[in-house]
């Protein structure tokens, strides 16, 4: 089944980082590394599919690439600090938008990346995707694949103790008890690793809060709204509800991003919630021949108004003081490429933002399924105007789920971040 990938709905960001890792060689890196190799970096959740595209690169032309891949956390200081030094790598991840020290409108306009305007993809990027790629009158980034946010079921494991998807919020907090009773956790939480605790949030609110206010995040710009005032409230509410009725694991916040999806691969938790990307990486860990599917995570008792987050997710940029950039354009072309683009798709069960002809994994057809029909709202960060705003949200997560901090103080909180500009 083919599906078209449009819409205005897809114009939103995700910082999602991951968990740290790295292939090939760690060393050397852009205008400050040794050797004749191409250098990449790229996130943990990608890393099969930076894998995939390096090699293939390789063997079409001969040109070496060092790859290396990074937490979030780390990627987005060690990266900003080589980009200052003169060391950073030749093509690099860049979440696209803004909302973090590594988001496109933060680099492009502190002059670390390269101008793209003048390359082929630039004619095929989506008119809605151009609030992400371009800064000012230029595009500095180019788009690879599209993503989206939902909850990781583990299908085999789910008719094993006679359970089903939920369609509803009450069906979710009886999942969580059913689970329970077989025995199992129903969603497997990566609560030690920052990025992860942002997902349900996330997952939540397009069905709460852009959804039903589809100009929420131009009233936060406008000074008109706020995240105190607004359904964020029932979104972190209904978050506590899912901690404090048992949804998660044991040890929930002591639990890393790989082990989390190691739970649902092995069957010890029915589902995670997730970037499409994190569904391969389940996949590779679980038995061979076991059925996962990418489903909203209910956040009424009416399924009518269920909706999922979707957004542009990976984009790779040239560093400005690269050495090698005739090369890093080469791979640029690559990477945007029918053939790139598919490679890098098919590796990690994603969706290519430049292909909108490409025959998705069966598990995110549910995904595409809200795409099609319009339901589907940006990833809320993208357009927060700093990245002290994401990163409140995400000490707040954790500080909700710990039992540390109120709804009301974990709002306000952000809403100074917000306000700071």
């Amino acid at each position: 089944m083919r599906y078209r990938v449009v819409g205005t709905a897809l114009v939103g960001l995700l910082a999602v980082g991951m968990v740290a890792g790295c292939s090939n060689d760690t060393t050397g890196g852009g205008n400050g590394g040794s050797g004749d190799a191409l250098t990449f970096a790229s996130v943990t959740s990608d890393k099969p599919a930076a894998e995939a595209v390096a090699a293939a690169f390789t063997e079409e032309t001969g040109i070496e690439i060092t790859l290396t891949t990074a937490d979030t956390d780390d990627y987005q200081t060690t990266l900003r600090t080589q980009l200052s030094s003169g060391t950073a790598p030749d093509v690099f991840f860049v979440w696209p938008g803004d909302g973090n020290p590594m988001a496109l409108q933060v680099v492009a306009e502190a002059g670390l990346v390269e101008d793209l305007s003048d390359m082929d993809f630039v004619e095929k990027i989506p008119e809605a995707y151009r609030v992400l790629s371009d800064f000012e009158d230029g595009t500095y980034v180019a788009p690879v694949s599209s993503a989206g946010i939902g909850a990781a079921y583990n299908l085999t494991v789910m008719e094993e103790v006679g359970l089903e998807v939920p369609q509803t919020w009450t069906e979710v907090l009886t999942l969580c008890a059913d689970a329970q009773a077989a025995g199992k956790a129903a969603f497997a939480l990566a609560g030690q690793t920052p990025w992860q605790v942002q997902l349900i949030p996330y997952a939540l609110t397009p069905t709460l809060v852009y959804g039903p206010n589809p100009d929420f995040a131009q009233q936060m710009a406008d000074g008109e709204a706020t995240f105190a005032d607004s359904e964020w409230t029932t979104a972190f509410e209904k978050y506590i509800e899912m901690n404090e009725a048992g949804c998660f694991q044991d040890s929930a916040l002591g639990t890393g991003y790989e082990d989390a999806l190691d739970l649902v691969a092995k069957g010890e938790a029915l589902a995670s919630v997730q970037v499409n990307a994190s569904v391969e990486m389940i996949r590779q860990g679980a038995p061979e021949g076991t059925e996962l599917r990418l489903e909203p995570l209910p956040a009424t008792d009416d399924p009518a108004e269920t909706r999922m987050a979707a957004a542009m997710g990976a984009g790779y940029s040239i560093n400005v003081g690269t050495e090698k950039g005739e090369q890093a354009r080469q791979f640029i072309e690559f990477l945007t490429s029918e053939e790139g683009q598919r490679l890098y798709a098919d590796s990690i069960a994603g969706i290519p933002a430049l292909d909108p002809e490409y025959e998705v994994d069966p598990a995110l057809e549910p995904l595409m399924t809200y795409m099609a029909e319009g339901k589907t709202d940006p990833f809320m960060d993208q357009l927060w105007p700093n990245p002290n705003v994401q990163q409140v949200h995400l000490e707040v997560d954790q500080q909700l789920l710990a039992g540390d901090i109120t709804v009301e103080e974990a709002l306000a909180r952000m809403d100074e971040a917000y306000a700071a500009g």
